[in-house]
């Protein structure tokens, strides 16, 4: 119907034209052999012109599906532009935000000389520290070309750098830490595993000040788990504590939460093929399960 369309003055004239040469060819009593042979050339002629012409509307029309699918195309990568810039500034924003606190107190804490202030000063810098390497993860995890390098690592070898980063906050906040050497390996990125594992340990850190902090690995199941005995979480939060800029009750009742660690939890663990789930129970304490892939399926 749109070849039709696209050529129905053309058939008016020609079948208008054809009538008009048909009558005259009648008038002047030419042979009705004549006139049939006539009338077959004039159809051959047409079919050949038609079909020529249906090979150029179809090219037509498979150009301009193609410009219209390449405009939409651009319109996309546009949207995703502007809304990968809002996100940038709308994170960075809250990031300022968030690292003018510790500055603020570095420099109060810096104009005193006793043992407990230098520990609150070494407590200030290892924030700042934290906020600076949560920046740099969430800016190359927004890079979905971010190259991966998976090798066998030894899980202690994870963990106990981690330990000895935080064993300032586990002091500072009066918080106990269970943990035995995990001399079992998995085949993952090292160093975004141990961005995964810091997330979650600092997690802990800041909603069980004062309790117990358990770091523990299974190896049947190949799980590492890291539990607290803090505030927990509600259970209304529990389906969202992952989605970016999410930080809920605990969040609210905590200005340094900015929403983002967990989301950068999940997006390695989607990005590695490792399964992270919690458990959480509001004024009892907060498990979180980092499933990975067995190493003899691989």
């Amino acid at each position: 119907m749109g070849f039709i369309k696209y050529k129905l003055n053309e058939i008016i004239i020609i079948i208008v034209l054809s009538l008009l040469f048909g009558l005259i060819m009648m008038l002047y009593n030419t042979p009705l052999e004549g006139i049939v042979l006539t009338a077959g050339i004039i159809i051959f002629l047409g079919i050949i012109y038609f079909s020529y012409s249906m090979m150029i509307y179809k090219k037509v029309c498979t150009v301009q599906e193609e410009n219209l699918q390449l405009k939409e195309e651009i319109q996309d990568i546009r949207n995703e532009k502007i809304e990968y810039q809002s996100e940038i500034e709308s994170y960075f924003l809250l990031w300022v935000h968030q690292m003018k606190t510790p500055i603020t107190a570095s420099k109060l804490l810096l104009e005193a000389e006793d043992i407990q202030t230098i520990s609150q000063m070494r407590h200030e810098i290892l924030q700042i520290d934290n906020y600076t390497n949560l920046a740099l993860s969430y800016l190359k995890l927004m890079n979905e070309k971010t190259d991966m390098v998976f090798m066998e690592v030894r899980m202690d070898d994870l963990i106990t750098p981690l330990i000895k980063r935080y064993s300032i906050q586990f002091i500072h906040n009066d918080t106990k830490l269970h943990y035995e050497k995990i001399y079992d390996s998995v085949l993952t990125d090292a160093k975004w595993t141990s961005v995964m594992i810091e997330q979650i340990l600092n997690n802990a850190l800041k909603y069980a000040r004062g309790k117990n902090i358990w770091i523990k690995y299974s190896e049947a199941e190949n799980i590492l788990s890291v539990k607290d005995d803090g505030i927990g979480i509600n259970t209304s939060d529990l389906p969202k504590i992952f989605e970016k800029g999410f930080s809920g009750y605990n969040g609210r009742l905590n200005d340094k939460s900015s929403g983002i660690g967990l989301y950068i939890v999940k997006t390695i663990a989607r990005r590695m093929n490792v399964s992270v789930s919690v458990e959480s129970e509001l004024g009892k304490g907060t498990t979180f399960h980092m499933k990975f892939p067995n190493l003899t399926n691989l």
